[in-house]
């Protein structure tokens, strides 16, 4: 009786997908360009003229390999759990990781409070964004880029040397947008070896659900800086666990090492150096860890105008009352994170029709919600550039 295999999900896809896309398309059982099935490839055809002795031989240095590779399995089981426990001791210590990990300071909930409120003004925000040296380098670097870039009565380009002139050229609305957006940046993993793709797929997925969410605010009574925020930030949690995880296994895996040559155990020395950072285990810590942790860093940041830390802890605590007063924003969280990872899925040729349907139907959009989404581009920021001639 031939044997079926069950495809991965939309979940477990989307999973691997903000790891690595090469790793969905081989769960889909996808080729690489020129790639051939095994039964075609001339290894098969070989392999089929082998005497019987050759076989034997083959089957021999199979079972070998088979059990070199269990006992790197072994090693690297017992590398992950030595970082598992450090992770779970760095991921208690929320204070640590809003400031060394995700390298922000306490002006960040200070800004992103003046943020949401009509009085926002240059004048408020200046010496937030002055208590960051590498915010006040990221603006005025875009500052003076083409697209914001300015010119006089006479035609010549205006440099802008000032943070006071940076933040009115830039304009209010355009903050609100930009400043979030540079907090994520500065929170993303940087060196992700070998996965590169993470900081891409995981800036793509975060500024997606972000704009998401604020263009649905007014479907779900919503404040639309707060859904932005929401979606925006709401994955800060899963920064600082990629972050740690990739971190610290190249700190025990060097310890490990170490300890192998100290000790002269030549198989596991051998072992650590086929072990490199495993995106199953990845995947399994960003589950344990990342929501929660996400709900945490908002707490810690205590704000007190912007109404987004109860709907970030309502989804993670399943009993929480479905008529509580967060649950709209809560709600809206979780449709624009639904609508961002089949937008992406779907981008990746991840999904099919008849697999995304009943996902965006389970999320119950209000009528016009998905044509209004079908026509944003949600994974570019929605900055607008005025003509300006002083």
């Amino acid at each position: 009786m031939e044997q079926t295999t069950t495809p991965p999900t939309l979940d477990e896809r989307f999973d691997n997908l903000l790891i690595s896309p090469l790793r969905v398309a081989t769960m889909l059982g996808r080729r690489s360009p020129g790639e051939v099935s095994y039964e075609e490839s001339e290894q098969n055809f070989a392999r089929r003229r082998l005497l019987q002795v050759e076989k034997v031989a083959i089957k021999n240095k199979r079972l070998a390999a088979q059990a070199e590779a269990s006992f790197v399995d072994y090693i690297s089981y017992e590398l992950h759990e030595l970082i598992l426990q450090d992770m779970q001791e760095q991921i208690s210590d929320c204070a640590a990781l809003f400031s060394s990990t995700l390298n922000f300071n306490h002006q960040v909930p200070v800004m992103l409070d003046i943020l949401s409120t009509r009085a926002a003004s240059v004048s408020r925000l200046e010496p937030c964004v002055a208590s960051m040296p590498w915010l006040y380098d990221e603006l005025m670097h875009i500052v003076n880029s083409p697209r914001f870039r300015k010119k006089d009565a006479r035609g010549r380009v205006i440099v802008v040397e000032s943070l006071r002139t940076a933040l009115s050229f830039i304009g209010i609305e355009n903050l609100r947008i930009l400043l979030p957006s540079l907090l994520l940046k500065r929170a993303m993993p940087q060196i992700t070896d070998p996965f590169p793709a993470i900081k891409v797929k995981l800036t793509q997925y975060a500024t997606g659900t972000g704009i998401t969410a604020r263009l649905l605010a007014s479907q779900y009574q919503c404040q639309p800086f707060a859904a932005y925020i929401a979606g925006m930030l709401a994955n800060l949690g899963r920064c600082c666990v990629t972050k740690a995880y990739f971190k610290t296994f190249d700190y025990m895996h060097r310890h490990k090492l170490e300890e192998a040559q100290r000790l002269g155990q030549r198989d596991v020395h051998s072992a650590l150096l086929k072990i490199t950072p495993s995106a199953n285990y990845l995947i399994a810590m960003q589950h344990e860890f990342s929501d929660a942790l996400s709900a945490n860093l908002f707490a810690h940041m205590d704000f007190q105008r912007l109404p987004v830390t109860p709907a970030l802890q309502a989804l993670n605590t399943p009993s929480a009352s479905p008529a509580g007063p967060y649950q709209p924003l809560s709600r809206l969280l979780q449709a624009a994170r639904c609508y961002t990872q089949i937008k992406m899925l779907h981008q990746a040729r991840a999904a099919e029709a008849a697999e995304i349907k009943p996902r965006l139907r389970a999320q119950r959009f209000l009528p016009g919600a998905l044509e209004l989404l079908k026509s944003a581009d949600i994974f570019t920021l929605p900055l607008t550039v005025e003509a300006h001639i002083s």
